[in-house]
């Protein structure tokens, strides 16, 4: 039998002689910590989950997790009894008295992340830490739950329990995810469920992974009516529910086809028609892309809820929902056949039919056909150009909320050109190797959406920071950059446009009578982003990308060029890569040009882009040799 602390309140645990003598973890030899013993207990009867964590730190680098961060949603739980104590290698306890903090780790639009921080003080090697905390949640709400197994330290042993809520005619399910063969939860007498777990590996973190709630040890709970007879019952019954709503928050025909008569004229095409009407549902002033507001602006502002679509337009204002539904009234008055879709965004689910919860569903969008296809569009993401939907709802599933025709629906994939960055620079170069000049930077599609969506919040002052901090990275350190204009923050189609002075002191390395000049001009502090030559996970990017760089350099009075690197073009199935530089009357010119073509790659694929990638940082280090004297033809 193991030890259990049934609440917060409880004593700490006894630690036993073998803890404290324990040099390492037998089962990852060299490891900086490990969780000795991690245990989790979910109440759905009284609305509360109790956490508590010893770890063991076997280097000087493990010392790092006396650093705690206790996670929670805000609005949604709070965090009581939160303890901790230090434990030294000779056995002595001394309790935790500081300061706690609270920290934003995350937001988005106006859901809050939150922490609780704190350091723990004189955490030794060969000690132990130890913390423990309740989550209470709002009583009167039944949420599904997510245990998310595995850590960034591996488990010793876990024991994990849930009382499930009894009431109604709901009952406890659970889906299990890349649990250890033979692993189940087991009933209890008291009427809870256990799973108990011994040495859990560690998770292992990767540069362009999947999200890791993909990818690690986990159960997701959640509560069901009835019994369903199977994945397409149940979500023809939630579409069925969604759908009711659906029709009455848009059933205002006559109101929708005087707005349509207001903003086509006859003669539009059915795409001109939607690409209007898309326009005018973004006019609706976006609440969900505000900052969170206090109780007292709230108050002052006295914004009343919008019932139907004849409100949001009457209002000016609504939810993404709210506009996105708007939009839908819009696409149907017009005369095309439009449905809402749900989908689950691939920043943090993958739809599974199999777990009967709607709340995977965390993201919408509309679905209109149109000559012969169906468009998914998000007029309710603030500045989301037409025919792009933003990077987590591309090439995702859902369920499609009509009354027949199909269920379930996938978006369309993202592809490279709806990411582009593109730079245009014209250049100097002095004897002493000094770059210097003016640069023209376009991001597009998701380029620039990410980017006004991170500006948000951001004043001028901010904007203007957070763009020369950017593009401050491609260049090193000692090189100046002067922002001198940005456009279109808050477009919509056309490009984020920036421009830019330069000052690179010694970015071409004098040698003798030579120069040596890299080709690669934004891209000397690029670092390979696959150089381990094992690989754990799949491999994902947030979507297909393009960069394009046209670059003119003038050189140096007295100057010509001795020689050129050889172009290299390298067409793959996962994409291009071409660097091209050509010798021009007292200058040089280089094209590179680097496409993605995909998101997601399979670890099998990892040599291949590996190899890719090993072009790519070639040439982009690939170097022109410059030599004083007269100009001549250089290959």
């Amino acid at each position: 039998m193991w030890p259990v602390a049934s609440s917060a309140k409880d004593d700490w645990l006894p630690i036993t002689p073998e803890e404290l003598a324990l040099k390492d973890n037998p089962a990852s030899p060299g490891s900086s910590a490990m969780i000795l013993y991690r245990e989790m207990h979910t109440d759905d009867v009284k609305s509360f989950e109790t956490h508590y964590y010893r770890i063991k730190i076997f280097t000087e680098e493990g010392k790092k997790y006396g650093d705690i961060q206790v996670h929670y949603w805000k609005g949604r739980g709070q965090v009581k009894d939160l303890k901790a104590r230090v434990v030294q290698p000779n056995g002595t306890a001394v309790e935790f008295t500081g300061v706690v903090y609270d920290k934003v780790v995350a937001k988005y639009r106006d859901v809050r992340y939150m922490a609780k921080t704190f350091t723990l003080p004189d955490v030794q090697v060969g000690g132990i830490i130890e913390y423990q905390y309740r989550l209470q949640f709002d009583s009167m709400r039944l949420y599904d739950t997510r245990w998310t197994i595995q850590r960034e330290l591996a488990i010793r042993r876990a024991r994990l329990s849930i009382r499930p809520y009894s009431g109604g005619l709901t009952s406890l399910r659970w889906v299990m995810y890349h649990m250890p063969p033979g692993k189940k939860l087991e009933a209890q007498a008291d009427d809870t469920y256990l799973l108990e777990l011994e040495n859990v590996p560690a998770f292992t973190e990767e540069k362009y992974m999947p999200p890791e709630d993909w990818l690690k040890m986990r159960i997701e709970f959640f509560y069901s009516s009835g019994l369903p007879l199977g994945p397409d019952f149940f979500w023809r019954r939630v579409v069925t529910e969604m759908n009711e709503g659906v029709d009455k928050f848009v059933d205002k025909r006559k109101e929708l086809e005087r707005e349509v008569a207001q903003v086509v004229l006859p003669g539009d095409t059915p795409e001109t028609k939607l690409r209007k009407l898309y326009a005018r549902a973004q006019q609706i002033e976006n609440l969900s892309f505000q900052r969170a507001k206090s109780g007292e602006e709230e108050k002052r502002e006295k914004r009343k809820d919008n019932k139907n679509v004849q409100d949001v337009l009457k209002n000016g204002y609504g939810s993404g929902f709210d506009i996105n539904l708007l939009f839908l009234g819009l696409a149907r008055a017009a005369g095309l056949e439009a449905n809402l879709a749900f989908l689950s965004a691939r920043s943090q689910y993958v739809f599974s039919p199999e777990l009967f919860s709607a709340a995977q569903l965390n993201s919408n969008v509309v679905a209109v056909k149109l000559g012969g296809q169906t468009l998914f569009l998000d007029p309710a993401t603030r500045f989301c150009p037409y025919n792009l939907l933003p990077w987590e709802e591309s090439g995702v599933k859902g369920i499609r909320v009509a009354a027949q025709g199909d269920l379930y629906v996938k978006s369309p994939d993202p592809v490279s050109a709806g990411a582009v960055e593109e730079r245009t620079a014209a250049l100097r170069l002095d004897a002493e190797g000094n770059l210097e000049g003016s640069v023209t930077v376009a991001f597009a599609g998701q380029e620039a959406l990410r980017r006004r969506l991170d500006a948000l919040d951001e004043d001028d002052a901010g904007r203007k920071k957070m763009i020369e901090d950017e593009v401050k990275g491609w260049f090193p350190s000692a090189a100046q950059v002067d922002i001198t204009r940005v456009t279109a923050w808050e477009g919509t189609e056309e490009p984020l446009t920036v421009e830019f002075t330069l000052h690179a002191p010694g970015f071409a390395v004098p040698t003798g009578r030579r120069l040596l000049l890299p080709l690669g001009i934004f891209q000397s502090q690029q670092q390979h982003p696959f150089q381990h030559a094992q690989r754990v996970h799949a491999i994902y990017f947030r979507h297909p990308y393009q960069e394009v760089d046209r670059v003119t350099i003038e050189l140096p009075e007295g100057y010509r060029i001795e020689s050129l690197p050889a172009t290299r073009d390298k067409p793959a199935d996962l994409g291009r890569y071409r660097i091209a530089a050509q010798n021009q009357p007292g200058q040089v010119q280089v094209e590179r040009l680097l496409v993605i073509s995909g998101f997601y790659f399979e670890k099998a694929y990892y040599s291949l882009l590996r190899s890719f990638y090993d072009e790519v940082k070639k040439g982009d280090e690939s170097q022109a040799v410059l030599t004083v004297g007269e100009a001549s033809g250089a290959k």
